[in-house]
C-alpha cells in the first residue's frame, strides 16, 4: 500500500506522538512507498513558527512531494459537486488532496479521515493498536 501523507502526520510528529513517530519508522527500508503533497505542505508552514521552518524544510524535502495537476483539479470540483448533491460540504483543499489521492491509488494517512469521505484513509495514532 502506498500512502499520501496529510498536514495531521507532520503536526503528530512535531508533536512527537509515538504511534505516529512509529509507523512512519516502518517505512525506513521503502520510504517510496510515502508521499505527500503541495497542499500538506503549505497547511504544515502556515502554522509552523519561523524558527521551525528550516530543520521542517528539511524533513520534507525526505519524501516526494506530489503537485496538483489539471485533472486532480477537474476530479476535485467533481467530488465537491457530487458530495454537496448528498448535502455534504467538502472544503477546497480536502477535495484537492482527495483527488490527487483517489488518480494515484493512494489510501490518505490522517486523523481527520472525515474530511476524505471519497477515498480510503489510515489513521496512523491507531498503529501501535493495530499490532497487538
Amino acid at each position: 500500500m502506498r500512502y499520501l501523507l496529510d498536514t495531521t502526520v507532520f503536526i503528530d510528529v512535531a508533536r512527537r506522538h509515538p504511534a505516529v513517530t512509529k509507523w512512519l519508522g516502518s517505512f525506513a527500508d521503502s520510504p517510496e512507498r510515502l508521499a505527500t503533497s503541495v497542499i500538506s505542505v503549505a497547511e504544515f508552514f502556515t502554522g509552523l513558527p519561523p524558527a521551525q521552518r528550516a530543520a521542517a524544510r528539511k524533513y520534507l524535502r525526505a519524501f516526494t512531494v506530489l503537485p496538483i495537476s489539471f485533472e486532480d483539479a477537474v476530479r476535485a470540483g467533481e467530488i465537491r459537486w457530487e458530495y454537496r448533491g448528498q448535502g455534504v460540504t467538502l472544503g477546497l483543499l480536502d477535495a484537492l488532496q482527495g483527488a490527487l489521492a483517489e488518480r494515484r491509488n493512494l489510501t490518505i494517512a490522517t486523523s481527520n479521515a472525515r474530511h476524505f469521505p471519497c477515498v480510503p484513509t489510515f489513521d496512523p495514532r491507531l498503529y501501535e493498536s493495530r499490532l497487538v
